[in-house]
């Protein structure tokens, strides 16, 4: 369904004085609206569940709630694993809505009564629902809506690996084009809205920093010292969903070949969809006594911290999160050179191998070179430090001028 916004007017004008109460709470409204009003975030994350992105809105919502800011949470699932990593300066407000679909006019009606003055919203789908929200209230009454992409656009449109998302990209262009400013994790996602969407430059700012390391992390990791000797030698680590955007395959693949060469260890670390056909080419390739399906964890630093190499081989991105925390541990990273985050945060190759997308010969050789050559580990982690929460919660009050 497109979106217009005359449309939208027309069809909720008559709900929304309904719902306000008449002139008199128009008057009180107006006048609320004429005096300064302190920063307040609000955040949509569809579950308090999930992967990099809502665990980023989450560290960001922290981080900004630290220095002293109102900030507020606004969810469909309240109850999730990443619920205890919300701390107890930050509101969390249940939207009574059981899918996006189904979640914009209750979602309209909770930003009504918070009266946030900034709304921040990730994924397409999630952004999506957050726009018509916004756009069924008042305009003296809305808030300034951030969108947040933290994929690549032009490649997730047709692979991401929820169909809601991919549905709401149709829409991408309609709907970020006329947000107040859209945020990505990269230049390359920045250049993808301007020229396969049609986003105007000026709404769009990449973010230099984002909220990968949390403060107990980063004093966590100040506390262990992770060097040569304390790393399982050959260990080979992979984290994140076994899903195909991430082309585990081709990682099984060039390990065989580098298994012929090297003693190595493999263990990817997570879940998903592609087990059984990982499991059947860890079978095929006879990789079962030295290639691990480790299932998901809570605690990929028990990993990272372990491990000789951090390997990626996916096809595309957002930002590559968990290149950013080997990086932290001071681990070796191989990446597939995907669009968008590697190439960025790897700065070009200069702190970790790129190789092109599903070559596994290429991919094979580059984790024998990370295995025998030594690692600089102080520049990776000095590298680390702009992804903590607290750099990119002060890096995003900079961008959207808050305080």
């Amino acid at each position: 369904m497109m979106l217009h916004e005359t449309n939208l007017k027309s069809t909720f004008h008559a709900k929304l004085d309904r719902d306000i109460g008449g002139a008199s709470d128009i008057a009180r409204i107006a006048r609320a609206d004429s005096e300064p009003r302190q920063p307040h975030v609000a955040f949509f994350i569809r579950a308090l569940d999930g992967g990099g992105a809502q665990r980023d809105a989450i560290l960001l919502a922290n981080s900004l709630s630290e220095t002293g800011m109102k900030v507020s949470i606004l969810t469909l699932v309240p109850e999730g694993r990443l619920r205890r990593l919300v701390t107890d300066g930050v509101a969390i407000h249940h939207v009574p809505a059981k899918r996006l679909a189904t979640a914009v006019s209750a979602l309209s009606n909770a930003i009504r009564q918070l009266r946030p003055t900034e709304l921040l919203s990730s994924e397409a789908a999630a952004n999506l629902a957050a726009f018509a929200a916004v756009r069924l209230l008042a305009s003296k009454i809305r808030p300034r809506l951030v969108l947040r992409e933290v994929t690549a656009p032009s490649i997730a449109k047709r692979l991401d690996p929820y169909f809601q998302n991919r549905l709401a990209f149709r829409l991408a262009a309609y709907v970020y084009s006329r947000a107040d400013r859209v945020l990505t994790l990269t230049d390359g996602a920045r250049r993808d809205l301007i020229s396969n969407f049609g986003v105007p430059a000026e709404r769009i700012t990449v973010m230099r920093s984002n909220a990968v390391i949390d403060p107990q992390t980063v004093e966590r990791l100040a506390l262990t010292e992770a060097t040569d000797e304390t790393r399982e030698k050959g260990l080979l680590v992979a984290i994140g969903r076994l899903s195909p955007e991430k082309d585990h395959l081709t990682l099984i693949e060039a390990f065989a070949l580098l298994s012929a060469r090297v003693p190595a260890h493999l263990v990817i670390v997570g879940e998903g969809p592609m087990r059984p056909a990982l499991e059947d080419a860890i079978a095929r390739l006879g990789l079962k006594d030295s290639v691990t399906l480790a299932g998901a964890t809570n605690d990929p630093f028990e990993w990272l911290l372990k491990a000789e190499v951090l390997v990626s081989s996916s096809k595309f991105e957002g930002l590559g999160n968990v290149l950013i925390e080997a990086l932290a541990c001071g681990t070796a990273v191989v990446s597939t050179d995907c669009p968008y985050g590697p190439r960025e945060v790897l700065e070009d190759g200069r702190l970790g191998r790129l190789v092109p997308v599903g070559n596994s010969k290429a991919l094979s050789e580059a984790i024998e070179q990370a295995l025998i050559t030594p690692t600089d580990r102080p520049l990776l982690k000095l590298a680390a430090e702009r992804h903590t929460a607290r750099q990119a919660a002060r890096c995003l009050i900079a961008n959207l001028q808050l305080g």
